[in-house]
Formats: C-alpha cells, sequence, structure tokens
C-alpha cells in the first residue's frame, strides 16, 4: 500500500512535489507554438490542482485514464492567483495500492446521522401517502447506501461524498425557514422535492473513484432517472392519489427552472416554484463559496468563476482562513 504523503491543501508555490493523486481530466492542447501539451486537473481528498506537462505530452497521455491514480513528480508554481504543477515525471499506479479515501473530496463525518434526521423528516409527515412513498424510497437497501455517499454534482457544488445528502437536507431547512413568510404552501410537497428533486443523481453519478457520468447518466438524466425510481414506488402503493403522483413528478421534472436548462417542465406549482429557487440559491452559493475557499493566496477578488463566468470579492473571512 502506497501511503500519500502531501495534499493538495498543504501545497505551496516552489514546493517540489513526489506524490500521488488521482486524474480528474486530462486534455492535450496546442500550445502557442503549435507543440500539444498535456493539461492535467489532479485532485485528491483535500482540492484540486491544474497541471502541465510540456514535453512528450502526446505519448504520456496514452498511458493514463481519467479515473486513474497516478504517482506526480513536479514543482509547483503560481499562476493567475492559483497553484500550477509543473510535472516533469508521471507513472499510473494500480489503485489496489492506495487508499481511495485519501484522493475523494472529504464528506461529513456523521452520513449516519444525517441520513436518520432525513428518515426523521418523513416518518413525521402528515400526508401519508407521502410519508409512505418518501420512506419506501429511503429504506431500500441500495437507495439508501447510494444515497449515503452520492455528491450532488460532478464539480458545481456539493462536489464530495454525501454531498447530495448534505444538499437535500439544506433545502428542506431552506423550506421551513420560508414557509414562515407565505400561505398556501404544502409544505409535505415541498419537503419531499427537497429531498428527492435531484437523487437520480445516485444512479447518474459514479464515485467509486473518480466522479464522472454512467452510462446510464448520460442517456437517460438524473432528472429522467428521479422521475421512474418514484414512478417504480407509486405503482407499489396501492391507490396512490394521481393527483398527488402528478405533483410529486413534476417537482423532479421542473426543478431546474427553464426547458434551456435541461428541464423537461417548466414550474406550474407554487410548491415546484419554491424548490427551484431554493435548489438554484443553494447550489450557486455553495459553488461560489467553495471557490472563494480554492484560492491559495490573499488576493481580494477571485480568478473568473468558470462556470459563472464573473470574479468574486473575498471578504476578510477567507483571506484570514488557513489553507
Amino acid at each position: 500500500m502506497l501511503e500519500k504523503n502531501i495534499f493538495i491543501k498543504d501545497l505551496k508555490p516552489h514546493d517540489t512535489v513526489h506524490s500521488t493523486f488521482l486524474v480528474k481530466g486530462k486534455e492535450t492542447p496546442l500550445a502557442r507554438n503549435g507543440k500539444p501539451y498535456l493539461a492535467i486537473s489532479l485532485m485528491d481528498r483535500s482540492g484540486e490542482i491544474d497541471s502541465r506537462v510540456w514535453e512528450n505530452a502526446t505519448d504520456l497521455a496514452e498511458t493514463f485514464d481519467t479515473g486513474d491514480v497516478v504517482a506526480v513528480g513536479g514543482k509547483v508554481n503560481a499562476y493567475q492567483n492559483r497553484l500550477q504543477l509543473i510535472v516533469d515525471h508521471l507513472i499510473p499506479v494500480s489503485l489496489e495500492e492506495v487508499d481511495l479515501r485519501d484522493f475523494l473530496p472529504e464528506g461529513p463525518e456523521n452520513v449516519e446521522a444525517l441520513y436518520k434526521e432525513l428518515v426523521a423528516v418523513f416518518e413525521g409527515l402528515s400526508n401519508p401517502w407521502i410519508r409512505k412513498l418518501a420512506l419506501a424510497l429511503l429504506q431500500d437497501p441500495e437507495i439508501a447506501e447510494r444515497y449515503k455517499v452520492c455528491p450532488a454534482a460532478k464539480t458545481i457544488h456539493h462536489a464530495f461524498l454525501g454531498g447530495l445528502l448534505v444538499h437535500s437536507l439544506q433545502l428542506i431547512h431552506l423550506v421551513d425557514a420560508v414557509l414562515k413568510f407565505y400561505e398556501g404552501i404544502d409544505r409535505d410537497i415541498a419537503v419531499f422535492g427537497a429531498a428527492f428533486h435531484d437523487f437520480g443523481k445516485i444512479f447518474e453519478l459514479s464515485y467509486n473513484n473518480a466522479f464522472t457520468y454512467t452510462d446510464e447518466g448520460k442517456l437517460v438524466g438524473h432528472i429522467a432517472i428521479g422521475a421512474i425510481l418514484i414512478d417504480r414506488k407509486i405503482r407499489d402503493i396501492p391507490n396512490f392519489p394521481k393527483e398527488l403522483e402528478y405533483q410529486l413528478k413534476h417537482i423532479v421534472l421542473a426543478h431546474h427552472g427553464h426547458l434551456e436548462f435541461g428541464s423537461p417542465k417548466r414550474p406550474h406549482t407554487i410548491e415546484a416554484q419554491l424548490v427551484h429557487h431554493l435548489d438554484d440559491m443553494d447550489s450557486k452559493l455553495n459553488s461560489i463559496q467553495t471557490f472563494m475557499q480554492s484560492v491559495k493566496s490573499k488576493s481580494r477578488w477571485t480568478p473568473e468563476h468558470r462556470a459563472y463566468h464573473q470574479y468574486y470579492y473575498r471578504p476578510d473571512v477567507y483571506l484570514n482562513a488557513p489553507n
């Protein structure tokens, strides 16, 4: 077993590195001189670092793939307020020789307690149909096993083991915080949407080593997968009310909010509208906060966020935080 000797969060400019990392992604673009180079995104449980190989890029790229663990030697540079690793040698390592927990983003330590909290939310619902459906889903052994470790996304938000569970519980708390300001919203329906809007990701994503998409994820997608899983469980509940079935499925199908964002339906119920907005807010704020924390320098401003195409002002809480 190879012991990992340094983590990305501990790297500093000018450090010489000899350690193992997980390959999150790789490309072979052309430099300005027309010569190909290797751009690699390396990661471990503490973070990510962009890496570059300038020599023999094409040949080296054929020796490993995304999801592999590699032993890397190189030097850390500072580039545009972010760290970059210039690699001088790289060797693939068998997954059996390493502890994969060293390489996947860390999740909450109390995942079992969080899952019990989620189950307890639905045990306490007043609507017996939603309670029965939700518990049938959450107590399914395969769903439970996957839900506890699945990230909420591949990269953008809550991209860590258990991230989907954390995100879902956060939305439930947000629903309860908002409902006191608005009348006529069915809490049980909204809470169901908060917990299950994204849960198709348990089959859309692969999270055994690198976070990637499964074949089912690429061909079907988490929105359709979630609706199908709900439909299967409803079929096992005799006399489940049709109107309620349509409303619950609608939240899953509409939670992206816009057709151009991959949503099969726009929100047409107040509960679907609420879940869409809270989901959008929670995912964006988590993404921005994670991005601010990833900046290693003491710069007041972040580099441009690749998803949102803008810079962010970093308050003192991020400047003074230990890297």
